[in-house]
């Protein structure tokens, strides 16, 4: 059961800035990006209305959009941008995992770190497949350091590890052609 005080005020904010008529056209016209991308809006927004107004509500609603978030990244594709989307979920969902820990609230804080662990995973795999060299280091670092934030330093350490070992194998590969 939503806090309908809570509620109504997110549904009014939303109106006002033609969010859901923006959130409608990017669903009816299958942009999943774009999806995405409104809905991390709102679940930050979320996240804000609870912390201003000590609402738990708002932190369940925000879970809920990040989870829809997370549907939509996953029709995106492998491009840069979809990758990107998936690194501002990712950090998403590590704020609403501190959030529900700052609330000693166990049960929630136990799935919200199954969520970014299972996101970072996602992105580590998404990035792989892609050819451009430095974003696919750049967003194992990310994925790591938000591992690391939520206290899984060794899968962080791994994700580092592969990131690093990327960028010496093109280096290799740079001095190899060099010499050549």
């Amino acid at each position: 059961m939503h806090n309908e005080r809570a509620t109504g005020r997110l549904e009014l904010e939303a109106r006002q800035d033609g969010w859901m008529q923006r959130l409608e056209r990017a669903r009816q016209q299958r942009d999943h990006l774009e999806m995405a991308r409104l809905l991390l809006k709102a679940a930050d927004g979320a996240m804000t209305e609870a912390v201003e107004h000590d609402d738990e509500e708002s932190l369940e609603h925000a879970q809920w959009l990040l989870a829809r978030t997370q549907r939509s990244v996953g029709a995106t594709g492998g491009h840069a941008d979809g990758i990107a989307a998936m690194a501002e979920l990712l950090e998403a969902m590590a704020r609403l995992l501190r959030m529900w820990i700052a609330r000693e609230r166990p049960a929630a804080a136990r799935l919200a770190i199954e969520q970014v662990r299972d996101t970072a995973f996602d992105l580590a795999r998404r990035v792989e497949r892609c050819e451009d060299l430095g974003l696919r280091c750049a967003m194992l670092l990310r994925a790591a350091d938000v591992l690391e934030q939520v206290g899984d330093a060794v899968d962080a350490q791994s994700l580092r590890s592969r990131a690093f070992h990327r960028l010496g194998s093109a280096m290799s590969t740079v001095d190899i052609a060099l010499a050549a």
